[in-house]
């Protein structure tokens, strides 16, 4: 793109740099999986009291994931800006994941289960968003070029694969019942929660060791990149100029209904499963929940192409597009054959869906750097950031809203007509729509073209100047 000069970066520091996304994957994707169905089913909290709960959580993310993110771009140390963080932050989000799955269900009461449920949606969302903000902050200031981006990104999105293989695949080999047996004695609750608090030990000594070797080998903050905390703005000037950013409004929308897809699936997939499709076997589950991830690790060179030909917008497009008719034909299989079909469809419309979600937002932190002269990149992931927990509330409203319209408020393992037609909807319609809306923001997005050429050339001349300014 107009770049002066190429950017080669070493193969093992793409690797070390891509580990990152094991630990962080296998963490969101855990949660994802299995905090719905484990809180449901096992603890037996009431759907509406999840639902209360998730709302809550969205009072904390609004602060929160704003405030690490401002707070990152400010931070002077040493180290620089976000490796601070990321080191902060690795040992607490272990510990997290061991107590997503240790309530204190023995005393039998859901309001200490409920406070407890709270008080760890809280925990992790406040150590996960530590270090992910930081983490995805440090790769646009890391690799500036669309070389450096592309092949490291490819790295990355590869390792994004793995994790969520290993995130679906592992429950599914310690847990035996998701829902803790048919009929629930004590005795398979209690085995139920032993399955579930070994999966959050092994996914704590996971993270640890990824973040141990990104920490060690992956990641150096550039000095004139860091300086920028120097300049930074104030909190309330830097929330208004994100919000006036035009591509970053379009983008926000396709970016919203991509995690909205994406976190429906594993949330309702054991329900789903069991009670649509008759699969009581857990490993099964597993495999179709992976599936879609090996397809969408398949198709990265495809949307690659389609970016160098047709830039990240067009490559969004055409993903969100390719994604929405699969995901109705998911929810309404008749068989399990025809689930693996449909899912390795799926899964080439969600590459799609996270290649457009990577390259746009660095080209939206880019255009904001030559605007302002500062690089910002804490402030825009922490709106991501929120944006992911914003699709997980959004979801467990009208999660609440079926089930509870349908006689499911607390679990039974034998549900009638209705809520497995609501399930099928939940899973299938409602994310298509929602697809469907995102298609306009990411046909408005509009740094494409000449005007993605122009912030190019203005960026490696601003990186020059920085360069000089250390010397």
């Amino acid at each position: 793109m107009n770049e002066r000069k190429s950017e080669k970066v070493p193969l093992g520091k793409r690797i070390a740099f891509a580990c990152g996304e094991v630990g962080d994957n296998t963490a969101l994707q855990i949660f994802s999986f299995l905090i719905f169905t484990f809180y449901f089913a096992i603890v037996g909290l009431p759907v509406l009291w999840i639902t209360a709960g998730f709302i809550l959580w969205s009072f904390w993310n609004a602060i929160n994931d704003p405030l690490i993110g401002y707070l990152s771009d400010r931070t002077k140390t040493r180290w620089g800006r976000r490796i601070p963080w990321m080191i902060g932050a690795t040992i607490p989000l272990a510990i997290v994941m061991i107590l997503l799955f240790t309530p204190p269900i023995a005393l039998n009461s859901d309001v200490i289960n409920f406070v407890y449920f709270f008080l760890i949606l809280f925990l992790f969302d406040t150590t996960y968003t530590a270090f992910n903000l930081n983490y995805n902050a440090i790769f646009s200031e890391m690799f500036v070029s669309m070389e450096a981006r592309s092949s490291t990104g490819k790295v990355r999105i590869s390792f994004v694969m793995v994790a969520l293989i290993f995130a679906f695949i592992l429950p599914t080999l310690i847990i035996g019942d998701f829902l803790g047996g048919n009929p629930q004695t004590p005795a398979t609750i209690s085995k139920a929660l032993g399955e579930y608090q070994l999966t959050g030990i092994i996914a704590a000594v996971v993270i640890i060791i990824t973040y141990f070797i990104i920490l060690k080998w992956g990641v150096k903050e550039p000095k004139h990149i860091s300086k920028d905390a120097e300049t930074a703005m104030s909190f309330v000037k830097t929330l208004k100029t994100t919000f006036k950013n035009k591509a970053f409004l379009w983008f926000l929308i396709p970016a919203l209904g991509t995690w909205i897809a994406i976190n429906i699936l594993p949330t309702l997939a054991p329900l789903f499963m069991i009670h649509v499709l008759g699969v009581t076997d857990s490993e099964l589950i597993g495999l179709v929940l992976a599936l879609q991830f090996i397809a969408a690790a398949v198709s990265t060179p495809l949307w690659e192409k389609i970016r160098v030909k047709k830039g990240a917008r067009m490559a969004g497009l055409i993903g969100i597009a390719a994604w929405i008719i699969p995901i109705i034909f998911f929810a309404f299989s008749i068989n399990i054959e025809m689930v693996f079909i449909v899912q390795i469809f799926n899964g080439i419309g969600l590459g799609g869906g996270l290649y457009f979600y990577d390259q746009c937002i660095a080209e939206i932190i880019d255009e904001d750097e030559v605007m302002h002269g500062t690089r910002r990149s804490g402030i825009y992931y922490a709106v991501l950031n929120f944006l992911i927990r914003l699709s997980y509330i959004i979801n467990f409203i009208l999660i609440g809203i079926v089930f509870s319209t349908t006689d499911w408020q607390n679990y039974n393992p034998n549900p009638d007509v209705n809520t497995r037609l609501g399930l099928q909807i939940l899973i299938g319609v409602y994310p298509a729509i929602v697809l469907g809306l995102s298609l306009i923001g990411m046909y408005f997005y509009p740094i494409k073209g000449d005007k993605l050429k122009e912030n190019r050339r203005k960026l490696t001349e601003l990186h020059e100047e920085k360069q000089k300014s250390l010397k």
